[in-house]
């Protein structure tokens, strides 16, 4: 009889044993998978859809009345996105060209953009009235993620 409890417990054992091997050989398995494509977008694919959404913006402007699309500070965010990606700095005056509104208006949408700390500003410490414009921590990651919306939809 001890012969047999002996014998049976070596069975159970064994049997416990193969189920730990095929677990284990299962993770292994897995693990050596190549992780799964992300459908997240890329910074690439980021400046292209804000580079897209800027054609687009300048593309019925030549067909349609500018004032019927007159929002200088989303172009500008726009911008501002594109230039941190090229490492271009962008200037006031630079900025203001790409709003496609008068000097004064851009200007006070560049103070709003400010006060809303989506825009960051800094004096070159050189030339004190050249004011370079970049858009803030806040600004960087509302832009992405509208675009990555735009993207995912």
């Amino acid at each position: 009889m001890k012969n047999e409890s002996v014998v049976d417990l070596i069975k159970d054992l064994t049997a416990k044993l193969s189920a730990v091997a095929e677990e284990f050989n299962g993770r292994v398995a897995h693990a050596a998978d190549p992780a799964p494509t992300s459908t997240e977008p890329s910074e690439t694919d980021l400046v292209e859809q804000a580079q897209a959404v800027l054609a687009e913006r300048r593309l019925r402007r030549r067909f349609l009345p500018s004032e019927l699309f007159h929002e200088p500070a989303w172009d500008m965010m726009l911008a501002l996105f594109v230039s941190r990606d090229e490492r271009q700095p962008m200037n006031i005056k630079a900025l203001v060209s790409m709003s496609d509104a008068p000097v004064t208006t851009s200007q006070r949408w560049i103070e709003h953009l400010h006060k809303l700390r989506l825009i960051d500003r800094v004096i070159d410490p050189t030339d004190r009235r050249r004011v370079e414009i970049s858009l803030s921590y806040d600004g960087e990651q509302a832009m992405r993620g509208y675009l990555r919306a735009l993207l995912l939809r």
